[in-house]
């Protein structure tokens, strides 16, 4: 296959979700010039540059491309584009303009540039134009790339789907991966507006990402219209290399259990939060049974102050295929120390973060996992120096120390932390102000001698601060940074700011914040939201979200075994995308940010930014 270093950067950017940094290019066995072996260049720069300007034309501008393509498979991007650079001009036949374009658009892309990639191929039009109908949609392609790692996915899948016909077999696997890839990544909102308006095989696309991605459906009801959607579409692109998520659909409602028990407190200090749980679960349950679907046979048992090994020991002889539970962090690791259990396990919390390879898998809403969705997010928008801030008890460190240990681990630097408590709240803020302020240097005041506003430079400064914080010590921070003149430091937190009810009064001190949250506080207006409502009257308050844990619960009885047997497969549920990291189920949520009191859902996760900056 063609080599693609840029592939690689779309990728990671295309799971906009997911963690992981822009992986290692790889040489492949040919290049943008196919067919023509790799030519080994110069080990230094300086040498490349001066063996060129030896050379007579059109020698010195072949020779200059084939060492350009040799530094950009060994990860020397910034090499390949200064050599690519000095022969901008040079460049005569059609072969060599093709080439030089296609190198370097493919170097903006692994430096992490793709507004430059864009403006690059947008701007080479009548070149591009001149093209073979093959080059031309390998150009495109590659356009398609720098769209989804600019996080402009809709149009990414938009570019890509109207030239899959002109592309090469292997050429249209790759991009077919990534369309379903960035399928799985938008926003369900997007997604329903689009299908409405699409036609032909994108239409196709949207519908087929809309039936998987249905965090109400059953697994019956999405298999039966999968073959419905697979009667309409016999010859559509994703019916002939059907993702893999959904091939493991079909299978996981073959193997689903037919038998499920429960195991959680009926009394003590977490009942409440176990009923919580448990009326999701059953709200899933009569939701699947509303639409006559199969449902298992769900059996509950109690754990209070129970033999959590017994209690489970009796679910097994009674039948059970799949037990969900315990809850209690303390049961879970009972059950985890007798070894493998003979049936699927789903604990209902989490050990601790080494516990991946634990003989039972485990669901909860840790907020570790929020931290670190900030920091992967962060790093993907460019920010490079943070500072911290957050509350002087065990668990505010262990929530800022899971984002500080996800973001030094990326290479990203903690400018500053710090811990506040109620009493030393504004002296907290104001010191670490000023600090930022001696960090970044320069003037502070402007000519009339008035302090000026912090002007945070991405990649340069404390360009974000990660605060975690309550509601109520979040509507105190925030004007305390704005009284600081720190109004345009962007401020990014978990859900723990928000108690999921809107009360635009008091949130209006958190304009501008952004956090991560669950889709089902942030989405309300759903049927699913409707029949909870209709069976749980009173709601669930403060335990709204263990309520969509139960939920998530639920549908993963059906669905566990899909994450389980392909890599990389995600769920997505009420609680976020879900996805398997050894035996851990992690949650990745959607965005929101704070206006006019109020959370608005951000309508996509940009590649280079959660949502617009915070303006005056």
């Amino acid at each position: 296959m063609e080599f693609r270093p840029a592939r690689l950067a779309a990728m990671a950017l295309i799971a906009l979700l997911a963690a992981c940094q822009v992986p290692t290019p790889k040489e492949a066995s040919d290049g943008p010039h196919r067919g023509a072996p790799l030519r080994e260049a110069p080990s230094n720069l300086e040498d490349a540059n001066a063996q060129l300007a030896a050379l007579a034309e059109p020698v010195r501008t072949e020779r200059a491309l084939q060492w350009a393509r040799y530094y950009l498979v060994n990860q020397r991007a910034q090499d390949a584009s200064d050599l690519l650079d000095r022969i901008a001009d040079s460049a005569q036949s059609q072969d060599q303009r093709y080439r030089w374009l296609w190198l370097r658009a493919q170097c903006w892309l692994a430096l992490q540039k793709p507004e430059r990639a864009l403006e690059l191929l947008d701007g080479s039009r009548s070149t591009i134009d001149g093209l073979d109908a093959q080059r031309r949609a390998r150009l495109k392609l590659l356009h398609a790339d720098a769209l989804a790692l600019d996080g402009q996915l809709m149009d990414s899948v938009s570019e890509r789907v109207a030239v899959d016909a002109l592309l090469d077999r292997d050429d249209q696997r790759y991009s077919r991966k990534l369309t379903w890839e960035a399928l799985m990544s938008l926003p369900m909102d997007t997604l329903e507006n689009r299908s409405e308006q699409a036609s032909g095989d994108l239409r196709g696309w949207l519908e087929l990402a809309l039936l998987y991605r249905d965090p109400q459906a059953d697994i019956d009801n999405q298999v039966q219209r999968l073959s419905q959607w697979r009667e309409q579409w016999p010859n559509h692109p994703a019916a002939l290399q059907l993702p893999e998520m959904v091939g493991a659909m079909r299978k996981a409602a073959r193997q689903r259990p037919q038998r499920v028990a429960v195991l959680l407190p009926e009394s003590g200090n977490l009942s409440t939060a176990a009923d919580a749980i448990r009326d999701g679960m059953m709200t899933g349950y009569y939701s699947a049974e509303e639409a006559g679907n199969p449902t298992p046979d769900l059996r509950f048992y109690d754990v209070s102050n129970a033999d959590v090994s017994a209690v489970f020991q009796r679910a097994v002889e009674d039948g059970a295929q799949f037990v969900v539970g315990p809850l209690a962090k303390e049961q879970v690791a009972e059950l985890a120390a007798q070894g493998a259990p003979p049936v699927t396990v789903l604990a209902l919390n989490y050990l601790d973060q080494g516990s991946r390879d634990a003989p039972l898998f485990q669901f909860g809403l840790a907020p570790e996992d929020e931290a670190r969705q900030v920091a992967r997010q962060a790093w993907r928008e460019g920010h490079r120096q943070v500072g911290v801030l957050y509350p002087e008890s065990d668990w505010g460190r262990r929530v800022s120390g899971a984002f500080m240990n996800a973001w030094r681990e990326r290479g990203g630097e903690v400018s500053l932390e710090s811990g506040f408590t109620d009493e030393n709240m504004g002296d907290t803020v104001r010191n670490l102000m000023e600090a930022a302020r001696e960090r970044q240097g320069g003037p502070t005041k402007d000519r009339y001698g008035r302090k000026t506003e912090y002007q945070p430079r991405i990649g340069e400064d404390m360009s974000f601060l990660f605060m975690v914080a309550s509601p109520n010590q979040g509507r105190q921070i925030k004007p305390l940074l704005n009284f600081h003149y720190g109004r345009r430091l962007p401020v990014y937190t978990t859900s723990y700011i928000y108690d999921g009810t809107p009360a635009p009064r008091r949130d209006q001190d958190l304009d501008g914040v952004r956090f991560v949250d669950m889709p089902w506080i942030l989405y309300q207006d759903t049927r699913l939201h409707r029949l909870a409502e209709e069976t749980w009257p009173e709601g669930h308050g403060r335990y709204n979200r263990l309520f969509a844990m139960g939920v998530d619960a639920y549908r993963l009885q059906a669905r566990l075994s899909m994450l389980r047997s392909l890599s990389g497969a995600e769920l997505p549920g009420v609680t976020g995308n879900l996805h398997l990291e050894g035996a851990r189920l992690v949650r990745d949520g959607n965005w929101a940010v704070f206006r006019r009191g109020e959370p608005e859902p951000l309508p996509r996760i940009s590649g280079r930014r959660a949502g617009e900056p915070v303006r005056d």
